[in-house]
């Protein structure tokens, strides 16, 4: 558990560093904690204490490069620890005091400048370590108990042990480090590693250090704008003078103004996108994109509720920020659907475009009118100081070839029966029949000549004609009534002839107008035409 003897109801942020972004997917997938240097506690306050020591090596494991390892820090590793950081506010003498609850446990350290490096660094660049202590043997020697960069020896770089005349990364003297020479604006991290692995914790004192503004009380402010250039778009980058909580800053806390708009703002930032605490630059996107030539401004502003916080709590001082959009960009070009043109015909096309300057065809002309009289793909490319958009067309010239196309050939029909003339032809778009019918499909109940004229955008590509009759022949059939003969009476003629009929058939199979009747019996007879069938039938 963390407190803080000075700020004791202030509770204590995470720590997230803008190097985040520089592990692996794999690291990106772990929460730091206070175990981390991703995790490390902001100094606040110039006394911490840890009443229960934390175990293990927190979610990045590996992060010191120890002696264990044959590596190239004082430490053998940092089991167990917890990291801190700070911004120096003043060039001097960073120095602290580390007091074990239990005076016999053995803590290690090391002080490392990340100034425009990252956590990722650690490992493997030896010049970001500026002290180290590793002196001691967990048994309650000299060199275990209260140790830090407190001024009472002139070392720097102590290893594993006690007593040795020449310390060096690998033999420490004593528990005590020569107070570290820090600059201005540079930031550092420090992390203590139980050795001993108790769990009794320690205090930690920076007072030493309090001549040197390692404690943050400054209110934050925004050190750089970059706006949206002569050009306008969507996107702000803001940087602030110190790493702000990603909890305390969102888009409500931005202004835009000017015309156009309103304008909604979202903020994000790479660290608190991985899921850490804070940031110190945040990308700021605005919707609609502001695209408009004119004068606008962003501003960072509070509700007197929700306010802009650094990593000890002080709220960000407010700001304004005028900027100037010079040229609107292009936002479209459009010289037409792809077509096709007739024969002697000329496609005039207007390339003009809102806001465009230059225009440029695929033969270098310089117009935005330009003439089109023959097949081929033409590019338009047009342009202002902001952006250059490009559009194109297809045109085909069409050869004018008249066809003729089949609707059926002359026939006869049946009175009430109907027939469709289909006329559809490829690349035809307009069907003109003899009453002035349009349509590709015509409907015929009457006896006459039917003509299509079949049309495209550039004329007449077909022709068509057919007769149709109906027909209306008479056809009737009477064998008379059934009749009684005597033997006597000799052959009976029955008679079905008719001028119209094409088709005679007897009930004895017979296909003779006529037959001879020599016997009792019933006689019957089917004639036909094209569209009728007459049927009658007689007893002798």
């Amino acid at each position: 558990m963390i407190s803080l003897n000075v700020l004791p109801t202030k509770f204590l942020k995470l720590f997230i560093f803008t190097c985040f972004v520089f592990f692996t997917n794999t690291l990106l997938s772990q929460v730091p904690t206070v175990q981390d240097c991703l995790g490390a506690i902001p100094i606040c306050a110039e006394t911490y204490t840890e009443t229960t020591s934390p175990t293990g090596a927190g979610n990045y494991a590996n992060e010191i490069n120890g002696t264990s390892q044959g590596g190239i820090c004082c430490m053998d590793n940092d089991l167990n620890s917890i990291w801190y950081t700070f911004t120096v506010g003043q060039s001097g003498s960073f120095g602290f005091v580390l007091t074990p609850n239990n005076i016999a446990d053995d803590y290690d350290w090391a002080l490392f400048d990340i100034t425009n490096k990252s956590c990722a660094d650690i490992f493997n660049d030896v010049s970001m370590q500026v002290s180290c202590n590793a002196a001691g043997s967990g048994g309650g020697g000299t060199c275990d108990g209260v140790t830090g960069a407190d001024g009472l020896s002139v070392y720097n770089n102590q290893g594993a042990g006690c007593g040795s005349p020449s310390p060096n990364q690998n033999a420490g003297k004593n528990a005590h480090n020569a107070l570290v020479p820090v600059q201005q604006g540079n930031t550092y991290v420090l992390v203590v590693s139980n050795w001993t692995g108790s769990t009794f914790g320690y205090t930690i004192d920076f007072g030493v250090s309090s001549n040197i503004g390692i404690i943050d009380n400054i209110a934050p402010e925004i050190t750089n704008m970059e706006t949206l250039g002569d050009c306008g778009g969507d996107e702000f980058e803001v940087t602030f003078s110190e790493y702000i909580q990603c909890s305390t800053i969102d888009g409500s806390n931005f202004l835009i103004t000017g015309q156009g708009g309103p304008y909604t703002a979202f903020v994000s930032a790479s660290a608190c996108n991985q899921g850490g605490e804070y940031d110190n630059t945040f990308t700021v996107n605005v919707t609609p994109a502001i695209l408009e030539a004119g004068n606008y401004s962003i501003a960072l502003v509070s509700d007197g509720q929700t306010e802009v916080l650094d990593l000890c709590d002080n709220p960000s001082s407010l700001s304004s920020y005028d900027f100037e959009i010079l040229t609107t960009p292009l936002v479209s070009v459009s010289i037409g659907n792809d077509t096709f043109l007739c024969e002697g015909e000329t496609l005039t096309i207007d390339a003009t475009t809102l806001n465009g300057v230059n225009y440029e065809w695929q033969d270098g002309s310089i117009n935005p009118l330009y003439n089109i009289t023959e097949s081929g793909e033409y590019t338009v490319s047009v342009t202002n100081p902001c952006n250059t958009l490009v559009d194109d067309i297809v045109v085909n010239f069409v050869t004018q070839q008249v066809v003729e196309v089949d609707i059926g050939t002359d026939t006869t029909l049946c009175p009430d029966e109907l027939i469709s003339l289909d006329a559809t032809w490829f690349g035809g778009i307009q069907y003109i029949w003899q009453d002035g019918f349009e349509g590709a499909v015509y409907t015929v109940s009457e006896s006459g000549i039917y003509e299509v004229e079949i049309l495209d955008a550039c004329g007449e590509i077909g022709f068509a004609m057919i007769e149709v009759t109906y027909d209306e022949i008479e056809l009737t059939l009477n064998l008379g009534v059934d009749t009684l003969l005597c033997e006597e009476d000799g052959v009976f003629i029955l008679d079905a002839s008719h001028i119209n009929a094409l088709d005679y058939e007897w009930e004895n199979g017979s296909f003779s107008p006529s037959i001879q009747v020599t016997e009792t019996g019933i006689y019957a007879v089917t004639i036909s035409h094209d569209c009728k069938v007459l049927t009658d039938s007689i007893h002798i």
